[in-house]
């Protein structure tokens, strides 16, 4: 659509032609050119198409426009957040201690945010908040409320980050954290506050989320969804056109027949009727056209990408015909490893890194996750059981694979292979061996009466 933006930009040369300009432009344009004209950075250009759709052009602005994206104007946005957060609740978080004998689950004398992180949330409550807002917005906090002298928090609250400023510093990098709300303002130390994040590559301080890199097709759906909802909201498309040859002159009438067909033939339970009326009247079909039919593709092809974009596959997000069953259970490993992992050490790495939940002098205490369903187990058998039966690789080599602890029986650090190989007419018996030593008496005999019967017959 170059010729489009070349119009529009000759246009806003002259304020005093600007209007007159732009409503002869906009007066050509199909919903689509409208469309990609919205995503024009002109805020006069906005104001003007707003005006003539009727309906707000969504413009990302701030942590705030991302965070309803995820609440209340992308539905797939919300599901793959919800997704995410299932997949991360299931998983086992626990304490271990790491000492001469190995690694020690301590969960129960260091694990108190697990079971309660503060009187009003719980732990599985406060974690799909984590994931909503460092997907949405790559950035979360948590207050560490009332420390102790070794600095051990009492509870653990979750903040929303859209009332969040992150204060720099010129040698701490972060100087101190201002949270607005309700309109009062707090300001808290670094010490106060674990700031996840996710990587900005061009912010040291901020994270970013999956909305951010992404805008343009987000707003592509949610303009698109508020443009359409505008145009049900208004009448629609009728199923038919109804046209009378003579005019109604009288006003009354006129008005009574309209309240009349509407009354018979409109709203939701009336959808689709076709109105029998006296007279001389003629009937037009309408359908859809090309354009709307398209436009109904483009929004599925549009929340197949959201869903994408979150990481998200389509056959886990249960989309229709998205996968077999053999790519769907491969998707599904790949989900887990190359999504919820990510987020999960990133999760483990900050709780580590502020080691609020224990003593500074303890650090052998680790916060730890365990998640399965990482590895297919069915076909590494498949692929590494010939090599186990052939004696290339042991039994516990084979359960590493499979992330199962290692036996300490020896007999599974050995190298095996099958030498028991018997003739097919020897199988079933408890001792081959002892069959063929009687064979072998047997065959033994009858060569020695075969023998004598010789010597009988010569004599």
């Amino acid at each position: 659509m170059p010729n489009i933006f070349k119009q529009l930009s000759k246009s806003f040369r002259s304020e005093r032609k600007e209007l007159a300009t732009m409503e002869q432009v906009f007066s050509k344009l199909s919903r689509k050119e409208v469309a990609m004209l919205s995503r024009m950075p002109n805020q006069k250009a906005r104001d003007y198409i707003e005006m003539r759709v009727g309906v707000p052009i969504n413009k990302f602005t701030d942590y705030a426009s991302y965070l309803t994206t995820g609440s209340k104007k992308v539905w797939a946005t919300y599901r793959a957040c919800k997704i995410i957060s299932a997949m991360m609740i299931t998983a086992k978080y626990k304490i271990v201690k790491e000492g001469q004998e190995g690694k020690v689950e301590v969960t129960e004398q260091y694990g108190w945010f697990l079971k309660k992180p503060n009187p009003y949330d719980s732990w599985q409550e406060i974690m799909e908040m984590w994931v909503f807002h460092m997907e949405l917005t790559g950035n979360c906090y948590w207050l560490k409320d009332e420390p102790d002298l070794l600095g051990r928090p009492k509870a653990i609250y979750p903040l929303l980050p859209q009332h969040m400023e992150v204060i720099p510093s010129a040698t701490n990098k972060v100087s101190s954290f201002r949270y607005r709300v309700n309109g009062r303002t707090i300001d808290f130390s670094p010490d106060d506050i674990i700031h996840y994040r996710s990587t900005h590559p061009t912010n040291l301080i901020m994270g970013m989320g999956s909305v951010e890199p992404s805008e343009a097709l987000y707003n592509k759906f949610i303009n698109r969804d508020s443009y359409e909802e505008n145009f049900m909201a208004n009448g629609a498309q009728p199923s038919g056109i109804l046209i009378k040859e003579d005019a109604v002159e009288n006003p009354s009438q006129w008005e009574g027949l309209k309240k009349k067909f509407q009354r018979n033939y409109g709203g939701k339970a009336n959808a689709g009727k076709t109105a029998f009326l006296n007279g001389k009247w003629s009937y037009e079909k309408l359908g859809l056209t090309m354009g709307e039919m398209q436009s109904l593709e483009a929004e599925k092809w549009t929340i197949e990408q959201i869903f994408l974009n979150h990481g998200v596959p389509l056959s886990v997000a249960g989309v229709d015909g998205a996968a077999n069953y053999a790519t769907a259970k491969q998707d599904e490993i790949n989900f887990r490893k190359y999504k919820v992992v990510p987020l999960l050490d990133i999760l483990v790495g900050k709780v580590n890194a502020d080691g609020f939940f224990k003593s500074p002098l303890e650090e052998f205490v680790r916060f730890a996750y365990e998640l399965s369903g990482l590895i297919d187990v069915e076909q590494i058998i498949k692929e590494y059981m010939p090599l186990v039966k052939d004696g290339a690789m042991t039994r516990n080599e084979l359960r590493e694979l499979c992330e199962l602890p290692l036996s300490e029986n020896v007999m599974l650090d050995q190298y095996l292979i099958a030498a028991n190989v018997i003739p097919i007419e020897m199988a079933g018996f408890s001792d081959p061996s002892s069959v063929l030593e009687d064979e072998e008496k047997a065959l033994a005999a009858r060569r020695s009466r075969a023998a004598k019967e010789i010597d009988l017959e010569v004599v």
